[in-house]
């Protein structure tokens, strides 16, 4: 009975102790959160817009820049931002997950021959080579508030590859941060702009509010002519590259914003578990207790009897 006793002190101790610790992780994850959550919303919008102009640049005047001319997709470089960290629910498992049908919708490409890979956060990193695939490059996650100068390498080396013609098309696989309950996984085409067999094969492992979005915008009507002064090769030159950037940004910010979101949630959830296994824990001490207690009373009332 002590040793039982004992038994259950120490296992409501460790649970104290992970409940703190738990906590403490949802409150900080609920106050990165907030910070990330607000970043990410005030660019959707802009970075949303952006990508539609390029679409509708592409489709009017793809011999205007390199960007906007269509390639067959060959050789493809996939950027793939997942967290450094787990404790995070299932986004890590639900990246992977679409990582994976990516890769399997590209070899269904006829013309498809290759697709490299750079990690932005430890666990894409650690996962890719289990695969058989190749990476490239390895960043750290930019968690922590990331500022557009953290993304200028990442989108070099993607924009850099594909101008020398190592990559024919150049993917951004991200969670995209829909509510603190809900993060989806997403996947889209950074470079070319133009309309591809790649960009019909991952309208299929789009989310569906998003499919519809890109549907939208992909075949949206009414599209003119583009008047650019002083010259459009001036402009195209400057604009593109930054507006290409402004896309790995979003998506860098989306991710952040997931990962706060879903680690506090997971955290949450793990906290209210410790309440609920330390209440039952104390329920069953108290018994094991009051049990103890009664049968010492009772082999002191037996011991009295005797002895009369």
């Amino acid at each position: 009975m002590a040793r039982s006793l004992r038994d259950l002190r120490r296992k409501m101790k460790a649970i104290k102790a992970t409940h703190q610790v738990t906590k403490a992780m949802e409150l900080v994850a609920a106050s990165k959160m907030r910070r990330a959550v607000s970043n990410a919303q005030k660019l959707r919008r802009y970075a949303f817009l952006a990508w539609q102009v390029l679409q509708k640049l592409a489709d009017v005047n793809p011999e205007l820049h390199p960007y906007l001319q269509k390639r067959e997709p060959k050789k493809i470089l996939a950027v793939l931002f997942t967290p450094d960290r787990g404790m995070c629910g299932n986004l890590n498992a639900q990246l992977l997950r679409t990582t994976t049908q990516y890769i399997q919708g590209l070899k269904k490409l006829p013309t498809f021959e290759s697709v490299e890979f750079i990690t932005v956060g430890r666990k894409g990193a650690q996962f890719l080579p289990r695969l058989n695939q190749k990476v490239v490059a390895a960043f750290p996650a930019f968690s922590s508030y990331p500022t557009f100068k953290d993304i200028l390498p990442i989108a070099r080396m993607a924009t850099e590859g594909f101008l020398a013609g190592t990559y024919d098309a150049v993917s951004l696989i991200y969670p995209d941060f829909v509510s603190a309950l809900v993060q989806e996984s997403t996947v889209k085409v950074l470079l070319p702009f133009s309309q591809t067999d790649l960009k019909d094969m991952l309208l299929s492992l789009l989310p569906r509010k998003y499919r519809k979005e890109t549907q939208e915008a992909l075949h949206a009507e009414g599209v003119g002519e583009y008047v650019l002064e002083p010259s459009a090769d001036a402009i195209l030159q400057t604009i593109l590259p930054q507006l290409t950037e402004m896309q790995v940004y979003e998506a860098i910010l989306e991710a952040g914003a997931s990962e706060h979101s879903a680690r506090m949630v997971a955290m949450r959830a793990a906290s209210d578990n410790a309440t609920e296994l330390l209440g039952d824990l104390t329920i069953i001490y108290n018994q094991t207790r009051q049990a103890k207690i009664t049968s010492e009373l009772a082999e002191l009332s037996a011991a009295k009897a005797a002895l009369k």
